[in-house]
């Protein structure tokens, strides 16, 4: 069905998932221009009451259609039960196009588990507040990516533990999902050698400490007196 242009809203999450390659916003445009929308890949939106038609699907296209000065365009509705189901088709519509890159995929992954860990979508997009399942694998989510379960785990040992730079090398594009992986682990694992050295360091003079205090009292020495010697020992 045709869709006046300017009635279609963009909204967070959906416009935020995937980056409008310039390249091929001005390649569609002129196309556009030329032969007009293309009936045969229709926009997809959700009826959202109270906001109206929110693009889920196509918002190169859209925006290529208002660069065209297009006043309509094909476009079709779809039902979600909530925002994740949303997310996850608009991500399946893209991933079906093509492979994602590792700077759309750990975006896409980062929203999927924004949602999930939210426990139910957003109440201005919802139409049902329904219950999500906080359990779902890391095979499950790597099946809507289209990738690996082993990449999915990579790409939230990013999220969860490499420093704010790396993360935000890998959604730039200027780092893979592999490399930030394995030097975010080698990174914990010095950290944790050092933390399991501080520890041991901790032991022995604990250690040396109670040997010192048998030793003193064997000599008759007061708790006080005791206490003296350990607070000048700690200048």
């Amino acid at each position: 069905m045709k869709i006046i242009v300017d009635e279609i809203k963009t909204r967070s999450p959906f416009k935020d998932l995937f980056t409008i390659k310039s390249s091929t916003l001005s390649a569609i445009t002129k196309s556009m221009k030329k032969d007009g929308f293309n009936e045969a890949e229709p926009l997809v939106y959700w009826q959202v009451k109270g906001i109206g038609h929110v693009l889920i699907d196509g918002h190169t296209r859209l925006e290529a259609a208002k660069q065209a000065g297009l006043a309509t365009v094909e476009a079709v509705r779809m039902d979600f039960d909530d925002e994740l189901k949303a997310v996850e088709y608009a991500i399946s519509r893209q991933k079906n196009r093509r492979n994602l890159t590792d700077s759309e995929m750990i975006s896409c992954l980062s929203e999927l588990d924004k949602l999930r860990q939210a426990g139910r979508p957003a109440k201005e997009l919802a139409q049902h507040c329904a219950n999500l399942d906080k359990g779902k694998s890391s095979k499950q989510t790597a099946e809507v990516l289209g990738v690996s379960a082993r990449k999915v785990e990579q790409a939230r040992t990013v999220q969860d533990h490499a420093d704010e730079e790396t993360v935000q090398a890998v959604k730039s594009g200027d780092m893979s999902i592999n490399k930030a992986y394995n030097e975010t682990q080698e990174r914990r694992r010095e950290e944790s050698k050092e933390e399991q050295t501080e520890q041991e360091r901790g032991i022995i003079l604990n250690d040396y400490a109670s040997q010192i205090v048998k030793q003193l009292k064997s000599k008759g020495c007061s708790s006080e007196e005791i206490a003296y010697v350990f607070s000048i020992a700690k200048y």
